[in-house]
């Protein structure tokens, strides 16, 4: 599917913000709330042909995630859209709710499986952290029940170019980065800005050796039956690798698996394998943004033989080549530090988290989340604090896969 490079808006929406005035202090004259999808459809329609968001921001994304992994864990929407006075809508925050013990709370929608979280907001627009603390504490008295505290991971300062307006509010760095390259026009060009000589002919040596065996093919999984061949091989890479390095499978649950299966039936995920004659040896997931492919998940075949071959490497690098042919000029492998992401991304994106708590319960519950995140943050960011923390939940990781 190539990128779309302009939509055009259900609802034109001014370009330019109204001048303030003493009757409008803020953005936004109010606030509403909105408990399913359906009913924020078309304030988020709106919306979305005028932003600048992720593809974890579309509807569609937003849609299956609630029917699968978000009704497994007992998330359910919590929408919240700001209008000006003339009842336009100028911004959206697209939320979760759950409940912790007595505390209510939100987060951005999709959990982990979101890499990039924003709201929508209108550009040329002007928040200020006040107009922030205004709107997130409209949107907790308008919830039923009340909301607590919302806990907002994983946002980054600026997506294509424009400014998040949530970095306004007070922030700290989350755990982990995000990785990023810019797209050329030419596939020779990216690849010669990323190794040299030597490192090109190791991946030409490593494909000729996979290749006098059978040849190479990246292909994009189309119909059911290729999609459901492609997660089976994804699924099987993933359990292989689970064991040997001692942690969870992120997809084994069958809410997980139905949620990339929903995805890729209904062209909102891109499925690309690594043929190896007829075996699939590696398998990418990627989301289609406006301008940019966004990297989902990875997973390739463990085999010794076959790992020795960097096939994780090669069907990176042909996604890249298919990304700029069809004219994508970004392109990311998500949130989370490691080698192969270093070696095809320069562009290392910071990504910060923020807090908005109300009432004794919710500012304890939002100052906890921050401490909670900052304390992961200083772990994953050393390599020493890293290992030592898996040296101890190694016995307890162990014990989880035996359970299991």
């Amino acid at each position: 599917m190539p990128p779309v490079s302009a939509l055009k808006s259900l609802s034109p929406i001014p370009r330019r913000a109204p001048p303030r005035t003493a009757a409008s202090a803020r953005p936004f004259a109010r606030v509403e709330v909105y408990e399913t999808l359906e009913d924020a459809r078309p304030a988020w329609a709106a919306l979305a042909a005028n932003v600048s968001a992720s593809p974890y921001q579309s509807f569609d994304f937003a849609r299956i995630w609630f029917v699968s992994l978000g009704a497994a864990s007992g998330a359910t929407p919590l929408i919240v859209v700001a209008r000006d006075e003339a009842d336009v809508p100028v911004a959206l925050l697209p939320l979760a709710r759950a409940a912790l013990g007595p505390l209510r709370l939100a987060a951005f929608l999709g959990g982990k499986d979101s890499n990039f979280n924003l709201g929508l907001f209108l550009p040329d627009r002007e928040w200020s952290r006040d107009d922030l603390a205004a709107l997130f504490a409209e949107a907790a008295r308008r919830a039923r029940p009340r909301i607590d505290a919302f806990l907002l991971v994983n946002q980054p300062l600026s997506w294509r170019g424009f400014a998040n307006p949530l970095a306004a509010a007070p922030r700290q760095p989350s755990a982990s980065y995000a990785y990023a390259t810019a797209l050329p026009g030419d596939y020779s060009v990216w690849l010669d800005a990323r190794a040299s000589k030597d490192a090109k002919k190791k991946m030409r040596k490593k494909r000729a050796r996979l290749e006098a065996i059978a040849p190479l093919e990246r292909r994009c999984a189309a119909s059911a039956d290729e999609i459901d061949r492609a997660l089976a091989a994804y699924r099987a890479a993933w359990r292989a690798r689970a064991e040997v390095i001692g942690v969870r499978d992120p997809y084994a649950s069958p809410a997980a698996q139905e949620f990339l299966a929903r995805l890729a039936r209904e062209r909102t995920l891109e499925l690309h394998t690594l043929l190896h004659g007829d075996r699939i040896i590696a398998v990418f997931g990627a989301l289609p943004g406006i301008n940019r492919l966004c990297g989902l998940f990875i997973g390739h075949d463990g085999d010794p033989e076959i790992a020795r071959s960097s096939p994780g490497e090669i069907i990176v690098q042909a996604v890249v080549a298919d990304a700029i042919a069809r004219g994508f000029v970004e392109f990311d492998l998500g949130v989370g530090e490691s080698r192969y992401k270093d070696d095809a991304c320069e562009i290392v994106e910071p990504l910060f988290d923020s807090a908005f708590g109300f009432g004794p319960l919710g500012r304890i519950a939002a100052r906890g989340f921050l401490a909670k995140q900052g304390l992961k943050r200083r772990v994953k960011q050393s390599p020493q604090r890293l290992a030592l923390v898996n040296r101890l939940l190694a016995p307890f990781r162990r014990w989880r896969r035996a359970a299991t």
